[in-house]
C-alpha cells in the first residue's frame, strides 16, 4: 500500500483573499469534489498532485440555493389608450363637467320682495328668478310717460300754424288793395303806409315758419321723454332677475326680505342638457388633425350595474402639452333626463370613445 501525500492547501503569496462567501463556498466545493475523487480511486492508484495549488470557484452554487426568491423592481405601464380595429380610440376615466355655471348677479340694489323658483327646480332662459324693489322705477316711469304725452299733444296742434296762414293772407289781400289805390290815385296811400303794410306780410309768413319750428321741437321734446320711458322700463327690467340659460337652479344665496347689491350673486344656475367630457391623448399616438370635431360616444356607468351611453363631438384640442406628452381632448355630449333627473351629471367619470372614421392607423 503506496504512502498517501498531503497536498499543502494554503494559498500562494499573491492570491487574492477577497470573494467573501463566494469564495467560501468555492473552496468547500473543491474540497468535497476532491474527497469523492479519493474515495473513487482505487487503493493503489497513487495521488497525482493538483496542476495549480490556485482554487476556482467554478462549480460554486448558484445564489438561488441561498436566497430562494429574487426581487424584480416593478415596471410603470405606459398609459396607451385602446385603439379598436375599425379605428376608434377608446379613453377611460375621462371626467365630465359642466360648460355653463353661472353665478346670477343683481343689477340693481335693493331689497329682495320675491324668489319665484327652489333649488333643484328647471328653469328656462328668461324665466324669471327673483325680484327687487321696482317702486321708484314705476314712478320714474310714469313721470315719463306723462311729459312724452304732453310733448306729443304739443307736436300735434298746429294751431299757430293755421292763424299765421290766414294772417299771411289778410296781410297780403290789404297790401294789394294798397297798391291798387296809389295805382289807380297816385299820393291816395302814402309809401309810409305801403312799406308797413309790406312788413306785416312778411312777419306773417315768418309766424308761419316759426309755428312750424315749435311743432319740430315739441316733437323732439317728445322724444326725449320717450327715452326716459325706455330708461324706465330698463331701470324695471334689470330689477327683475332672470335665467339667462335653460338649466337647474344648485344654490339660492338670498332669501325674500334681504338687501343685495349690484353685482351680487343671488343664485346658482348651471346647465344640464350639454355637457362637456375631457381626457387625454398622447401626442406621439395621435395629431390633433386626426382628432378635431371628430364624432364621440360616451359610456357612464349607473346604479344597478347598467351603462348608458352619449353622443357628442371633440370641440377643443388644448395647444399646451403636459407632463408625459400627453395634450387635452375635449368633448361635448348631448344629456337625457330620466324621470325627471338627468342621466350624466358632473363630477362623473367615463369612457370616451372617439370615432376616426375612415382615418385608420
Amino acid at each position: 500500500m503506496m504512502p498517501c501525500k498531503v497536498e499543502d492547501k494554503r494559498e500562494p503569496q499573491g492570491t487574492s483573499r477577497g470573494g467573501g462567501l463566494l469564495a467560501v463556498v468555492g473552496l468547500a466545493g473543491c474540497l468535497l469534489g476532491g474527497a469523492s475523487w479519493l474515495l473513487a480511486a482505487p487503493p493503489t492508484s497513487p495521488l497525482v498532485p493538483a496542476a495549480s495549488s490556485t482554487v476556482r470557484p467554478a462549480a460554486a452554487a448558484p445564489a438561488t440555493a441561498a436566497f430562494p426568491f429574487t426581487y424584480a423592481p416593478p415596471q410603470r405601464q405606459a398609459e396607451v389608450p385602446v385603439v379598436s380595429a375599425n379605428g376608434v380610440i377608446s379613453l377611460k376615466l375621462c371626467l365630465v363637467s359642466l360648460i355653463e355655471d353661472i353665478q346670477v348677479p343683481a343689477l340693481e340694489q335693493g331689497a329682495i320682495t320675491s324668489v319665484e323658483v327652489v333649488e333643484g327646480e328647471f328653469v328656462t332662459a328668461g324665466q324669471l328668478l327673483a325680484q327687487i324693489d321696482d317702486r321708484q322705477p314705476r314712478l320714474d316711469k310714469l313721470a315719463a310717460e306723462l311729459q312724452r304725452s304732453a310733448a306729443l299733444a304739443k307736436a300735434e296742434d298746429d294751431i299757430e300754424v293755421r292763424y299765421a296762414q290766414a294772417a299771411l293772407q289778410v296781410a297780403d289781400a290789404d297790401l294789394q288793395r294798397a297798391v291798387s289805390i296809389d295805382s289807380k290815385s297816385p299820393g291816395g296811400v302814402t309809401q309810409q303806409e305801403i312799406e308797413k303794410l309790406r312788413l306785416a306780410k312778411h312777419r306773417d309768413e315768418l309766424q308761419i315758419d316759426r309755428s312750424k319750428l315749435e311743432m319740430q321741437i315739441a316733437k323732439m321734446n317728445a322724444d326725449v321723454h320717450q327715452a326716459g320711458v325706455q330708461a324706465a322700463d330698463d331701470a324695471l327690467a334689470r330689477r327683475r332677475v332672470v335665467s339667462p340659460i335653460d338649466g337647474v337652479v344648485v344654490t339660492l344665496f338670498h332669501e325674500r326680505g334681504e338687501w343685495v347689491d349690484a353685482g351680487q350673486p343671488l343664485m346658482q344656475v348651471i346647465r344640464i342638457d350639454r355637457l362637456r367630457v375631457e381626457g387625454f391623448l398622447s401626442a406621439d399616438d395621435f395629431g390633433p388633425e386626426e382628432i378635431a370635431g371628430r364624432p364621440v360616444t360616451v359610456d357612464v356607468a349607473q346604479a344597478g350595474g347598467r351603462t348608458v351611453q352619449f353622443t357628442g363631438q371633440v370641440v377643443y384640442l388644448s395647444p399646451l402639452v403636459q407632463a408625459g406628452n400627453k395634450y387635452r381632448v375635449r368633448a361635448e355630449v348631448e344629456n337625457r333626463s330620466e324621470r325627471g333627473h338627468p342621466l350624466l351629471r358632473p363630477g362623473m367619470t367615463a369612457t370616451m370613445h372617439i370615432h376616426l372614421q375612415s382615418k385608420t392607423r
